[in-house]
């Protein structure tokens, strides 16, 4: 019969432990979301209450439903299969009935308090640097189960100084008394990642997001400051115009508001691993920006062309990202923003939509290794919002949800995350690039390099999404 094997360390002691309260905290793909299913599994071979209709009851929890569905179930199904466990999953009900009696509910919290009323003997929260406390204290209040031991953890990556560090850390000066902390490196799991995937994470991450994204720890970076790595005396620097790079605009609308747009360009350069390799790694060049208050689509359109008639010779941008919001009809015009752009020549794709911290954790990542720059003339006031950008924090600086304050740099920080959600990604992209000059164009060395050449493999977010296009409003 199949065996589930844990990790010695971090993994074997947070699953075993009989404290009530427990978290697992560490890089990715340390075995965060097996080790809290475990622990369910092991809460779950409780006997059943004689005279009781179900035996112990517990629940497995996600930040929403297609986390849900894509991340915690997959692996619930995995580790029990084979090991005779489950007598019944019931899919509507999204409910595991095991052989003991004992039942495993799945839900998402994007309404947490929708789990009000369910009696518990245990849950296990999923990522939990998505959430607030609130979600945590709505489910706490949930243990009431009669008969059976009652207990609560948290699997996440960690992400500053925010409720999970505040509830287990031993530093905290709040950590609850029946709680325990397990710190995990990715490391750990190497037994069970394919070959490279750790020295992927190493190409990627930078800074003290390496010791928090693939070391586990809290080093608070993301408490206070949005953009803790910013540094301008570093950052801000002189930004020519390359006319061989790529180019791009990225619009934050700011509709009834502050509006930005923009500019930048995004370059490769090498970095050397610890074990020796060379990876190219991208970075991001803004080289300029334009902000102004309450303007129309045509104004807007008109200072867009002349700003790239002057700086880059009447280019036009490779790709323009916006605000995804900008899809949406105004009841007053009847056309949203980025058609009314389209009208006059300007075509903005929406998006993808992420959560605010996704593109704010790819651009501090960049900064941490120097990979962000801007202008300092022409980008004065994005390199301020950069330095100025700030989350909510209670009255003991802990980080409050995981959209920052909104003010004035709001936008500019919003136009710089609709860029790097269009066209960067969390991990590098790993190509090799010529040592000598490629055959000129027509030669047969150029002909046989484009047939023997193999193609480039990239990790990034892709093109534009070309299957939507914005629809031409005539000007009115």
């Amino acid at each position: 019969m199949k065996r589930l094997v844990l990790n010695e360390g971090s993994q074997r002691n947070f699953v075993t432990t009989a404290s009530r309260y427990a978290a697992y905290i560490g890089g990715i793909g340390s075995g965060k979301t097996f080790a809290g299913i475990a622990r369910g599994l092991k809460f779950s071979q409780q006997p059943k209450v004689p005279g009781t209709l179900y035996g112990p009851r517990g629940l497995c929890a996600a930040v929403s439903y297609p986390v849900l569905m894509d991340v915690v179930l997959p692996q619930f199904h995995e580790m029990v299969e084979g090991t005779n466990l489950v007598k019944e999953y019931i899919r509507s009900e999204k409910k595991a009935i095991l052989r003991n009696g004992a039942e495993i509910l799945f839900r998402s919290l994007d309404d947490f308090n929708k789990i009000r009323g369910v009696e518990l003997s245990w849950f296990f929260i999923d990522e939990g640097r998505h959430l607030s406390k609130g979600a945590w204290d709505v489910l706490v209040g949930r243990l009431r189960q009669n008969g059976y031991a009652h207990g609560g953890w948290v699997c996440s990556t960690p992400n500053g100084f925010d409720w999970m560090w505040q509830l287990f850390h031993e530093d905290s000066a709040f950590k609850l008394e029946a709680a325990e902390w397990y710190g995990a490196p990715t490391h750990e799991n190497e037994l069970h990642l394919p070959e490279e995937y750790i020295r992927d994470l190493e190409a990627s991450y930078e800074g003290k997001f390496y010791e928090q994204e693939v070391e586990g720890k809290f080093v608070g970076i993301l408490s206070g400051a949005v953009f803790p790595h910013w540094n301008p005396l570093v950052h801000a620097q002189k930004v020519e115009y390359d006319p061989e790079l790529p180019l791009y605009s990225a619009w934050d609308f700011g509709i009834g508001d502050l509006g930005v747009v923009l500019f930048a360009q995004i370059a490769h350069r090498q970095k050397q691993l610890s074990a020796g390799v060379i990876e190219w790694v991208p970075e991001l060049r803004f080289i300029g920006a334009i902000e102004a208050q309450d303007w129309g689509a045509e104004e807007w359109a008109a200072a867009y062309h002349e700003w790239l008639d002057i700086h880059v010779d009447g280019r036009r941008p490779d790709a323009s990202w916006g605000d995804p919001a900008g899809k949406q009809r105004s009841q007053a015009s009847g056309t949203s923003v980025i058609d009314a752009l389209a009208a006059h020549g300007v075509t903005v794709y929406p998006a993808p939509k992420r959560p605010p911290d996704y593109a704010i954790f790819i651009l501090d990542n960049f900064m941490a290794g120097d990979r962000v720059t801007a202008d300092k003339d022409m980008c004065a006031r994005l390199s301020a919002a950069f330095s100025s950008h700030k989350w909510n924090t209670d009255d003991q600086g802990v980080r409050i949800g995981t959209r920052p304050v909104h003010d004035w740099t709001s936008h500019f920080a919003d136009a710089a995350r609709y860029l790097a959600t269009g066209e960067l990604s969390h991990y590098a992209r790993r190509t090799s690039r010529p040592h000598v000059a490629p055959p000129g164009m027509g030669t047969v060395g150029h002909v046989a390099s484009q047939l023997l050449a193999k193609p480039e493999e990239w990790l990034g977010a892709g093109p534009p999404n070309i299957e939507w296009q914005p629809t031409a409003v005539p000007a009115p």
